[in-house]
């Protein structure tokens, strides 16, 4: 079964799971399925606050900034990594390292002074139940191997919440008439790694066999919300995305403030936040897409205010695609 078209059970519920001076690791998501448990993490360096000059002088004078490397056990010895590894342990306590499924980096924050480099990444981790020995490790940086016990959710409740996108319960309701449409002001993108899963995964909106968006993933972060969306497509539809998403539409002066261009760009799905008697259309952050031989496929996120009243109230439209707009109300659950 394609796990890309499968909602699963949620595995985590988020958050730190280490914090030390040279990392922090958090999990970002993480869904239990029948074929796979997939697990994804961000990890975060502190920010290097010398000044280019400071640097410089420091090298000259012949001052490391280097850390000690951390011993290893479970690491083979000839693993010359330069990134976060993961792995679990087996019945007999050996490390099963595991290759990243898809991965990114970032540098930080280095003017603003807010964030340190980033590593995320996707683990691909054989079908687990009830609970699994996580194990991390970062030698080069200082970070020794780290082996965390996180619970799971049982075999009966994995089984209970796998379902094809294709056939899952979908709740959608009519856009209310009179509503007036802006452009939201836009976030900067929160510590998503520190927040905790407020939903599971479901579909939004969905055409036949051919269109549809999934909420992969909303996490509260105090006052703010990073919300995920998939947006998958086949066959004509597809077709009809692929030549607008491919080369990649580049916005004019001005459109990124007029809410009937963020509705209709794409490539992936448009997402409104409804307040009162309007519509606030959001701008994605990160997204990354993929289409050809009549498919098409795009990972979005959005950064939005939490509701006062935990219940995410949302418009659901795919233009490009030929979905027409939905209101879809999303319950959160309490952090």
């Amino acid at each position: 079964m394609d796990t890309t078209e499968t909602l699963g059970a949620v595995a985590h519920s988020g958050g730190l799971l280490v914090r030390r001076p040279e990392l922090t690791v958090g999990v970002v998501r993480a869904v239990s399925g029948l074929s796979a448990l997939e697990i994804e993490l961000l990890a975060r360096r502190p920010l290097d606050r010398r000044s280019a000059a400071e640097r410089q002088r420091d090298i000259r004078d012949g001052l490391s900034s280097q850390p000690a490397v951390a011993s290893r056990r479970l690491l083979p010895p000839y693993d010359e990594g330069v990134d976060l590894r993961v792995g679990w342990l087996d019945h007999a306590g050996h490390a099963q390292w595991e290759f990243a499924t898809s991965y990114s980096s970032s540098d930080g924050d280095y003017f603003l002074g807010t964030s340190g480099p980033t590593y995320r990444a996707v683990f691909r981790l054989p079908p687990t139940f009830d609970e699994i020995s996580l194990v991390l490790a970062w030698p080069e940086i200082g970070f020794p191997e780290t082996v965390i016990t996180m619970p799971l959710p049982d075999r009966t409740t994995v089984e209970r919440a796998t379902t094809s996108i294709w056939q899952a319960s979908l709740d959608v309701r009519p856009v209310p008439e009179g509503v007036t449409h802006h452009a939201d002001r836009g976030h900067d993108s929160p510590a998503i790694e520190a927040g905790m899963n407020v939903a599971p995964p479901r579909v939004l909106h969905r055409r036949d066999h051919r269109v549809a968006v999934v909420l992969t993933r909303l996490t509260a972060m105090n006052s703010m919300l990073s919300m995920e969306l998939l947006s998958l497509a086949k066959g004509d539809p597809a077709d009809a995305v692929n030549a607008h998403a491919f080369p990649p539409w580049r916005p004019t002066s001005g459109a990124l403030d007029d809410p009937a261009q963020i509705r209709a760009t794409g490539p992936g799905a448009s997402v409104a936040v409804i307040q009162g008697h309007e519509a606030l259309w959001i701008r994605p952050g990160d997204s990354t897409s993929s289409g050809g031989n009549q498919t098409f496929s795009c990972l979005q996120e959005f950064t939005l205010n939490r509701p006062h009243d935990d219940l995410l109230d949302l418009i659901v439209a795919w233009p490009l695609a030929g979905l027409h707009d939905v209101r879809v109300h999303i319950p959160l659950n309490p952090t």
